[in-house]
């Protein structure tokens, strides 16, 4: 079988082909060479019947399909094969009833010019195929004009009719079942594909909102109270001095791997990577009750998880974590090639200050964020602190742990 489906493919093959024309082109070979043996076994039904007319209509159907074939092979031409097996899918099961005596003495051999459209929207496309489709359905009313003038009596005896209309009607049914289960498959396939190239570069929560609701991608956004947690690794500088680009890019890695997840699981959304630091948001784009208690779970899960693989090595850096709560812009800034989800405001970048202003290990938090989640944490103020680029003071809290 595997011979064999490599021999399909080398048909008409061309190595400058794209993938999906190399594709197509195995797809109709394989066809065509598929439907010859059958093409030939009514030839002979019909021929053991005394039916010699129509048994020479299958029958010009594998002499032309393999002329048409050794033609493919030498010009590569593709779009020639796929004319040609549209064409005579189209137009010889209606012959063949016509030379039968009409839709019931042919046993409904006309359905089979069906296959063409539904072949068509595989091999050329939808578009093209709705011209596939009116030249079935312009067929459809010729035959059905004849009909009257057709002789209806055939050699075929009354079972080997009823036989026919059963076995051709449950062949196209077959075929219409395989391209749909095909473009079923391929459409879960892509949406997978999609899920997942987007996954690695969006939060779960932004993935899930743009393929629920497209126009979430539109350019703008809208003030939601937010909380923001700024992560960014004191001394990483010198670290990059002291040590190859490989060797910080893998410990950059090893950082990111672990704290990604623990800020996804709390709910959080990652707007950014820049350099060492990592920026989440927590209430955006999806609602998140106590969105404050979360970001301030997931910043101390993270000091504690790098503080254990930093306690291996006094060369390796620490997070400093800064954490605030407020109402920010959220939304998507760009322009309609490219775009980034994003947060801004003042309450974002008070998250960045405090970052800055917390020790290596720390998790430094603003008065408004302590204020939502003073019932679930143990802290220890720091007092109020001058944080560049604001003119007030800012009260400050460092999280030693969650309350019991």
């Amino acid at each position: 079988m595997g011979a064999f489906a490599g021999y399909v493919g080398r048909i008409g093959a061309d190595p400058a082909d794209a993938d999906d024309v190399h594709m197509r082109k195995a797809l109709i070979s394989g066809a065509a060479l598929a439907v010859m043996p059958l093409a030939l076994l009514w030839t002979g039904f019909l021929a053991a019947f005394g039916e010699v007319v129509a048994a020479a209509v299958p029958f010009s159907y594998a002499a032309l399909t393999l002329l048409g074939l050794l033609i493919f092979a030498i010009t590569r031409r593709y779009l020639f094969i796929i004319g040609l097996q549209l064409t005579l899918w189209l137009v010889l099961p209606f012959v063949l009833s016509a030379v039968l005596g009409g839709f019931a003495s042919s046993g409904a051999v006309f359905i089979w010019s069906l296959s063409a459209p539904l072949a068509a929207v595989a091999l050329v496309g939808p578009r093209f195929a709705v011209n596939w489709l009116v030249g079935f359905l312009i067929l459809l009313l010729a035959s059905a004009l004849l009909q009257p003038r057709l002789d209806e009596t055939n050699h075929l005896p009354p079972l080997a009719i009823h036989v026919l209309t059963a076995l051709n009607v449950a062949g196209v049914g077959v075929v219409a079942f395989g391209i749909l289960l095909s473009f079923v498959v391929q459409r879960d396939r892509a949406s997978a594909l999609v899920r997942r190239l987007l996954g690695q570069y969006l939060s779960p929560q932004v993935v899930r909102a743009l393929i629920s609701d497209p126009e979430q991608t539109a350019l703008g956004g809208a003030l939601t109270e937010v909380t923001a947690l700024f992560a960014d690794l004191s001394g990483f500088t010198p670290f990059t001095e002291r040590h190859k680009p490989q060797e910080t890019v893998k410990v950059l890695n090893r950082y990111f791997g672990i704290i990604v997840p623990l800020i996804f699981r709390e709910g959080g959304t990652i707007i950014q990577f820049a350099g060492d630091a990592v920026i989440a948001v927590f209430n955006a784009p999806v609602a998140q009750q106590r969105h404050a208690l979360h970001a301030v779970r997931a910043a101390l899960e993270m000091q504690r998880e790098i503080g254990r693989i930093a306690d291996t090595d006094p060369e390796l850096p620490r997070f400093r974590v800064g954490v605030n709560t407020g109402a920010a812009l959220v939304g998507n800034v760009g322009s309609q090639e490219f775009r980034n989800f994003v947060a801004h405001g003042d309450a974002v970048n008070l998250g960045a200050r405090l970052q800055t202003s917390a020790k290596p290990g720390e998790v430094l938090i603003s008065g408004t964020t302590y204020a939502l989640v003073r019932d679930a944490v143990v802290v220890r103020s720091v007092g109020r602190l001058t944080l560049k680029g604001k003119l007030e003071e800012v009260d400050a809290y460092i999280v030693e742990s969650l309350s019991d």
